[in-house]
C-alpha cells in the first residue's frame, strides 16, 4: 500500500468522522428543518473539500521540494 493510499484512508476515515457522526445525527434524529440541514451539510461539505485539496497541494509542493 502507498503513502497516498494510506494518506487517504486516514483522511476519509479518521479526520471527517465528525463530519460523519453529525450527518448521521442530523438525517436521522437532527432537525426537522432540511434548509438547515442542507446548509450545515454544505458547510461541512466545503470544509471537507478544503482540507482534501490543500493535503492534496501540499503533497505536490512537497514532491517537488523532494525532487530537487
Amino acid at each position: 500500500m502507498s503513502t497516498t493510499t494510506m494518506g487517504l484512508y486516514v483522511l476519509l476515515g479518521v479526520l471527517l468522522l465528525p463530519i460523519y457522526v453529525i450527518l448521521l445525527g442530523w438525517f436521522t434524529n437532527g432537525p426537522r428543518d432540511y434548509r438547515t440541514a442542507f446548509i450545515g451539510l454544505g458547510y461541512w461539505a466545503v470544509i471537507a473539500v478544503v482540507i482534501i485539496a490543500s493535503t492534496a497541494v501540499m503533497a505536490f509542493v512537497f514532491g517537488i521540494i523532494t525532487s530537487l
